[in-house]
């Protein structure tokens, strides 16, 4: 009787389990038939480092055909490479995800059974392409060895080509530091390919040219950056009629030199007030390392250009100064003669500052230094109704020197005194943002001699001032014609970061798409506390072994007893 009771027991128990077995897989099917006809994706990270924003989702979208990445970060990489390569392989994943498969991708190592020569031509290849290859150290049995890799990436879509350099690495900064930089920037790199290879209508750019800009050959590199997002176009601002300007999205002002008319300046001034962008580059201070080429030393003049009250008005003022900075760039100076050749060296010049961001806005954050050549310093005005963003400063030890200015060789072969130089971060390049006003608003018949009607103010716009005309000038070999790429001075052979800073700039100004904002995402890094690791590296060596074992044994303790208890009470009833 008593083991009749325990059968049928047994068989209900049984039956009970089936019958929750079956209602759960039936919720678990009746849950994704529902749920698949949506999609949706939960990221847990703090800093949300796997989720798109939504300028990325959109440019995702818009891929309508099969996009073919081919990553070039496989094989034998150090920690923080791997760690890159495990990063964007699920930013990849990510965009796959809302391209709706559309987007396909392979990792591969370019270098894999390839010799010294074949390597070398590899390399060549894919730098020809665009991708700039980097030297790391593999360590391997208590030996190191250098290793050449090409941390970046080739999109093909719809017969286009577009590389991307994936490692963005900034001047002085630690080895981690840089993956984290360019873990960073993985979603806006890969949404900026996107939006390269998807963009269908093209915004325009106007470049000004007839009162003594930087010529065509001088911008060519920026030009030609620009022209992959934008159509880029020379006009002449005095021939342009009012409403021809607001064609286009933008206008650049590359260093002009002569003076702008009223009308000219009204011209501009409408064009803001409708709602067009201004990326000025404005020199105050006649001064150029041409003019030391016939003699060591000159004085700088000042350019008489008629824009400081509309500059005023709009929330800035360039001084009639410039920046010396013991943070600067260096200059080949003649240094005596050997074998009867003349013999140069490099020397710290004090008019050629460097500008590294100090905030973490879009524009600036993660970017190289920006090279300044004979910069002037920016005030900002007490206008509450226009937020001042500086961008670029100089370092805390630079000083402004009122015009005129002597500008001696001489200087670079004195080693400056850090007494003199107390007075720095002094804004280089400036963001407004908010409400403009025009400076004709109270002048009578303003909008005469106009075809459109006058605008007195626009509630929400923005431009940016830089205090040099020379962050937008590539250096090019006269007697050649070779242009350098933006940003690199030819004897130092070091590349600044002034064509990435270009582009940024009319990218926050101008793309409505949101991109730009990206830049701004923050990965926290979180590294290992390597001091404390050698101290107490025997101690959480055993709490590792140890722990788990414990724990297996302490719980398995405990099931033990209750299962004892259970069964033992089950019987003896």
């Amino acid at each position: 009787m008593k083991n009749k009771i325990q059968a049928i027991k047994r068989r209900k128990y049984k039956s009970q389990a089936i019958v929750e077995l079956v209602l759960m897989l039936s919720v678990l099917v009746f849950l994704n038939l529902i749920l698949s006809r949506y999609f949706f994706r939960i990221d847990l990270t703090k800093e949300k480092r796997y989720s798109l924003s939504t300028s990325s989702i959109n440019l995702a979208k818009k891929v309508d055909d099969v996009l073919y990445i081919k990553c070039y970060l496989q094989g034998e990489f150090p920690a923080g490479f791997k760690r890159l390569s495990k990063s964007t392989r699920e930013m990849l994943d990510e965009f796959r995800a809302y391209s709706g498969g559309q987007i396909q991708y392979e990792f591969i190592d370019p270098f894999a059974e390839a010799d010294a020569k074949k390597s070398g031509d590899i390399v060549q290849e894919l730098g020809a392409k665009g991708l700039q290859p980097t030297s790391v150290q593999i360590k391997k049995d208590d030996e190191l060895s250098q290793k050449i890799i090409v941390p970046g990436a080739l999109f093909y879509y719809k017969g286009k080509e577009i590389a991307v350099n994936l490692l963005k690495g900034q001047f002085g900064a630690a080895p981690e530091e840089v993956i984290n930089s360019s873990i960073e920037l993985l979603e806006y790199e890969i949404a900026n390919a996107l939006r390269k290879v998807t963009e269908k209508k093209v915004k325009r750019i106007a470049i000004l040219e007839d009162h003594g800009e930087l010529d065509k050959w001088d911008v060519a590199e920026a030009k030609a950056e620009l022209e992959q997002y934008y159509d880029v176009k020379r006009i002449p601002l005095t021939m342009v009629p009012p409403q021809e300007l607001n064609n286009y999205t933008g206008i650049i002002i590359a260093k002009p030199t002569t003076a702008f008319t009223e009308y000219d300046k009204f011209k501009l001034d409408q064009y803001i007030m409708n709602g067009g962008k201004i990326l000025w580059f404005i020199d105050s201070q006649i001064a150029d390392m041409d003019s030391l080429q016939k003699e060591p030393m000159f004085m700088s003049g000042s350019y008489q250009l008629n824009l400081d009250d509309m500059l005023f008005r709009y929330g800035v003022r360039v001084n009639y100064n410039l920046i010396q900075d013991i943070q600067c760039e260096a200059i080949p100076i003649l240094a005596g003669m050997r074998n009867g050749l003349p013999q140069q060296k490099l020397l710290p010049w004090l008019f050629y500052p460097t500008a590294a961001s100090v905030i973490d806005h879009p524009i600036v954050k993660n970017m190289d230094p920006v090279w300044f050549q004979f910069a002037s310093g920016i005030d900002t005005t007490s206008n509450k109704k226009i937020r001042k963003t500086v961008l670029l400063q100089t370092s805390p030890f630079a000083r402004a020197v009122p015009s005129p200015v002597r500008v001696d060789l001489n200087m670079a072969r004195v080693r400056p005194e850090p007494d003199m130089f107390t007075k720095g971060n002094i804004p280089l390049a400036v963001l407004l943002e908010g409400e403009f006003t025009s400076i004709f608003q109270y002048r009578m018949g303003a909008g005469e001699s106009s075809e459109l009607p006058f605008k007195e103010k626009i509630s929400s716009n923005k431009m940016i001032v830089v205090a040099d005309g020379d962050v937008i000038r590539n250096q090019r070999k006269k007697s050649t014609g070779e242009i350098y790429p933006l940003g690199y001075n030819r004897y130092t052979n070091q590349q600044y970061g002034n064509k990435r800073f270009v582009l940024n700039c009319i990218d926050y100004l101008c793309d409505d798409s949101g991109i730009i904002e990206v830049r701004g995402k923050e990965i926290t890094l979180r590294l290992l506390n390597k001091g404390k690791i050698k101290k107490e590296k025997g101690t959480w060596q055993a709490i590792n072994m140890l722990a788990p074992l414990a724990l297996v044994l302490f719980f398995g303790g405990i099931n033990r007893w209750v299962r004892k208890r259970k069964y033992v009470y089950k019987q003896a009833v």
